[in-house]
């Protein structure tokens, strides 16, 4: 029996049949080719187009997070002034955090149910939605979102409203996660483990301590400083940087996936910020500084640089 043979045209056939696979053959994986463009938690983000198709489709508790409403809210908002609401009047440190039973109270206060789906807006530059997605998380709720550029990104394409909703009282329940909290005692080992990484968010003048803002100022030794905006477009409304764009200036100060991150700024606003940034980065393992500098600089006996 004669070998088998290709015709010229059989194999011209065959060639356009491989070149595809062999490309394919040559990307990178998936994963990989995602990183480059999307966040790896990019349900952490939402934009306005995306929350107006949610809103269409799924039972929202959509939180405005601002100081003041000013009239113009999303339809469908209830409103709550986050930084304020959330600082416990009584505590030592300025802006602490306050304590599980008075956070179960006020979202039970704002329809806060233990299956919602949560989607958190502020005036644009998600301090505040940031804050109240932190506390929502230290507390064991772990489906918000935040909404990228706020109030100015939704106004862009959609109408808004001049009055806030309300929700029936709702069956939230805390559940404290203590791996994503350090005081000031764990901050000060970690000063000093490679394995950990001391994430200052504050000005520039406030780490080299030419802002003086507590009895003490400069910075926790061995700290890696990045102010909180950075993470946010230069220009226009204050939408997150391209996820590849973020990755490389964490990459740039060593901020790597298999360390701790344990960010802090003055009162934990801002340090709820990169809190935010660094979880919709893909980062596991982080902790926020609650007490901050408010704490940290008033403290007579731990090391400042």
């Amino acid at each position: 029996m004669n070998n088998p043979t290709f015709t010229n045209m059989q194999l011209r056939y065959l060639s356009l049949l491989l070149i595809p696979l062999f490309f394919i053959a040559c990307q990178p994986a998936d994963e990989e080719i995602q990183s480059l463009t999307h966040y790896p938690n990019s349900h952490l983000l939402v934009d306005a187009t995306e929350l107006n198709s949610m809103m269409e489709q799924e039972n929202i508790l959509l939180i405005d997070a601002r100081e003041e409403a000013n009239d113009s809210l999303i339809q469908g908002a209830i409103h709550f002034p986050a930084i304020a609401s959330l600082t416990d009047p009584d505590h030592p440190v300025e802006s602490y955090l306050i304590g599980p039973e008075a956070f179960e109270q006020m979202m039970q206060n704002i329809g806060l149910n233990n299956e919602d789906r949560v989607v958190i807006y502020d005036e644009g530059n998600a301090l505040a939605s940031a804050r109240l997605f932190y506390a929502l998380d230290y507390y064991g709720f772990s489906n918000a979102s935040l909404l990228n550029g706020g109030i100015q990104g939704w106004a862009e394409a959609y109408p808004v409203v001049d009055y806030a909703s309300e929700r029936p009282s709702g069956n939230f329940t805390v559940d404290v996660q203590e791996s994503k909290f350090c005081d000031i005692s764990y901050v000060m080992e970690a000063a000093d483990d490679p394995d950990k990484i001391i994430f200052d968010v504050r000005s520039e003048d406030e780490y080299t301590g030419a802002d003086e803002r507590a009895e003490r100022s400069g910075h926790i030794p061995n700290a890696v400083h990045l102010e909180w905006s950075n993470v946010l477009v230069d220009e226009g409304t204050p939408f997150f940087k391209p996820a590849q764009e973020i990755q490389d200036i964490y990459d740039s100060l060593g901020i790597t996936r298999d360390k701790e991150v344990i960010p802090h700024c003055h009162t934990n606003v801002r340090g709820s910020h990169a809190y935010f940034t660094l979880r919709l980065m893909g980062y596991d393992s982080v902790r926020a500084y609650e007490g901050s500098w408010s704490e940290y600089g008033n403290a007579p006996d731990v090391a400042v640089q």
